[in-house]
């Protein structure tokens, strides 16, 4: 007999976990579209070479990505992020109003490393600004996803932000050669997992000279851990007087304050270890991390050049991705969905069959959840089966009961039962439900 099982980095959702899920989709979308952004839904599967395009994400993910031929022999692969298929959009859609604000929410695919909240099929949900260069853009995606983070009662959270020109300035301090900089971007994005001698590793197996990495590990260290305007300050001394640290760390200071005058400053870090692997990263970066050790549970940042690559205009672009999964992880102890079946009507014998399909007709009609028998099962049996589900009453239909035009209903909370007639029977479960 064949034993079937879930591929590895997948999983099954059921029940309440299952609207749970629905929950965080329904509170984020709600959000989104109160900050004015328009739903778009993109295909899970892309032309090769729409994400291996030059300015995509780059080798580490592409490394990551499911890729096959189909049976017409053209190169396809399952997306990777929302965010290559956006660019796509866009660049077969020049018409579209600018700034172009749009949300997605569904499914990618990588081949990573599986761990608690890291799947190898997961959700995304993305906000993203197509058409504005200004930082005030940034702003507006991080706050709405710290709002939609809200929305489902997540606070204890802090935002990490950095920018890819700071990083570039401070490779260049550090003597790292134009060619080696996103190959030192991608190791320092392992920083979280693998520590400050992880990455030095990385880098001196990469192939750069140990006295760069020394250099570089020694800049990052002393940025770490500081208050704002310390970590600002240091960075200016070191790489101010270079055109993109400057640039960079007055993006940064612009970017701080939207955030402050959008009620999010608070909870704010710089980072100039901050890297995201992807490298189709051009501006300002940044996560948001939990104090559970789960791993950031959203991320993103700016790709000026993302569109252009793809065939469209040259248009900034933000955005940010919100993990579902980790999310769920974080929050399901929290927040608990009420369990949806509110009534179960079990009849006694076959000769009531028919009255409690109206019955159940009925309640439906007025908008009672409520399920019955469909198994021929006992009293006892359709009870357990009530229990179960967890239903908070049991109307039960008797031929007794139906002579007086009433039926008994059973509160599972309490085991109370009482006689109700049909023609109340719908107002008294709406009293309590």
């Amino acid at each position: 007999m064949a034993r079937f099982g879930l591929v590895r980095g997948t999983r099954d959702y059921y029940g309440n976990e299952a609207r749970l899920l629905e929950l965080l989709k329904d509170s984020f979308s709600s959000v989104f579209e109160r900050y004015g952004f328009e739903p778009l839904e993109t295909p899970a599967l892309e032309l090769g070479e729409t994400l291996t395009a030059k300015g995509g994400g780059g080798e580490e993910i592409l490394k990551e990505a499911y890729f096959f031929e189909d049976r017409g022999g053209r190169l396809v692969g399952l997306r990777y992020d929302l965010t290559v298929p956006l660019a796509r959009f866009v660049a077969m859609n020049p018409e579209l109003p600018l700034p172009f604000k749009r949300y997605q929410i569904a499914k990618v695919w990588r081949y990573g490393d599986v761990a608690r909240g890291r799947l190898r099929e997961f959700y995304q949900c993305d906000v993203d600004i197509v058409g504005s260069a200004s930082v005030l853009a940034d702003a507006e995606v991080l706050a709405c996803a710290v709002d939609a983070l809200r929305s489902v009662g997540l606070e204890d959270f802090v935002i990490r932000l950095n920018n890819r020109k700071i990083l570039s300035a401070i490779a260049t301090y550090a003597g790292v050669e134009e060619e080696f900089k996103l190959c030192c971007f991608r190791c320092l994005d392992k920083l979280e997992k693998v520590g400050i001698e992880g990455v030095k590793e990385e880098l001196l197996k990469a192939g750069m000279e140990r006295k760069i990495v020394e250099k570089l590990m020694e800049i990052l260290r002393a940025g770490r851990g500081s208050e704002i305007e310390e970590t600002l300050e240091r960075l200016e001394k070191l790489i101010g007087n270079l055109k993109e640290g400057k640039e960079g760390i007055e993006e940064l200071r612009e970017l701080i304050e939207y955030l402050r005058a959008l009620g999010v400053g608070a909870k704010v870090v710089v980072d100039p270890c901050l890297a995201r692997g992807l490298d189709y990263y051009t501006g300002p970066i940044f996560e948001i991390e939990t104090k559970e050790k789960i791993g950031s549970i959203a991320g993103g940042g700016r790709y000026d050049d993302l569109i252009a690559s793809l065939g469209g205009r040259e248009l900034p672009a933000t955005g940010i991705s919100l993990g579902l999964e980790r999310i769920l992880e974080v929050i399901k102890e929290k927040l608990r969905p009420k369990p949806i079946l509110k009534c179960f009507v079990a009849s006694i014998g076959e000769k009531t069959r028919f009255e409690t399909l109206e019955i159940v007709g009925m309640l439906r009609r007025n908008g009672i959840c409520c399920e019955y028998d469909l198994m021929g099962r006992k009293l006892s049996k359709q009870l357990e089966y009530a229990s179960k589900r967890a239903a908070r009453f049991v109307v039960i239909v008797g031929e007794k009961e139906l002579e007086k035009d009433s039926v008994r209903v059973r509160d599972m909370e309490s085991g109370k039962e009482e006689l109700i007639k049909l023609s109340d029977l719908a107002r008294y479960l709406l009293d309590f439900i």
